[in-house]
């Protein structure tokens, strides 16, 4: 009884983290993230959200330990391979970064994610000429 408590209870604070996420609130998101993985060490789809929320931060060093979880618990996610090439190159580890983005592309990368991420880059460098 106390494990399926927790796995709910996970899910709850994960799904409070995406909406807190949604909002903008990294901060309330990572809290959340957290306990849900604290309650269910193998969430994985907590840590890649909290990856995320990391890297939004700019906290690179973090969104790779939480991808690289990721990638432990699902050694097939192309997604989280494709962020962590990411994170890896904000820190100008371009080696990595292409060992990643290799191995996402073989696994077969979700075009939903990389698409998001060209847009986002897209509307971040769009609003930076804009102030020029």
């Amino acid at each position: 009884m106390k494990k399926e408590h927790n796995q709910e209870s996970a899910e709850t604070y994960y799904s409070r983290g995406l909406a807190h996420s949604k909002n903008g609130e990294l901060d309330k998101a990572i809290a959340d993230y957290t306990k849900a993985i604290e309650l269910k060490p193998d969430y994985a789809e907590a840590y890649y959200y909290r990856g995320i929320a990391y890297r939004m931060k700019g906290d690179y060093e973090r969104a790779i330990a939480d991808y690289t979880r990721v990638i432990e618990l699902e050694p097939d996610n192309a997604d989280a391979y494709y962020r962590r090439s990411r994170a890896w190159l904000y820190l100008g580890e371009e080696e990595k970064a292409k060992l990643d983005m290799k191995t996402a592309s073989d696994i077969g990368i979700n075009n939903t994610t990389a698409i998001d991420e060209i847009l986002r880059d897209y509307d971040r460098a769009w609003k930076t000429l804009g102030n020029l």
